[in-house]
């Protein structure tokens, strides 16, 4: 993902870098390479990963923020 300071805030990255136990220069670099995905709603979460209670086989975990933006954490 290019310009990812268009997509997203800093305060997203550090709220999200504790959930998922990462430095938010990782997850910068995570997004980059596309390894992990931002999405701005849950729909288009819901859309590629479906509707589940859990996600083990495609995710090791995600995460909702109250702005309703998901990002997600590669295995």
């Amino acid at each position: 993902m290019k310009d990812i300071a268009n997509v997203v805030h800093i305060g997203e990255l550090i709220a999200v870098s504790k959930v998922f136990h990462l430095n938010p220069f990782r997850m910068v670099t995570l997004i980059e390479d596309g390894e992990m995905e931002v999405f701005q709603n849950k729909e288009d979460f819901v859309e590629k990963y479906g509707q589940k209670d859990t996600y083990d086989e495609e995710l090791e975990d995600w995460c909702e923020l109250n702005n309703g933006k998901v990002f997600t954490k590669p295995k």
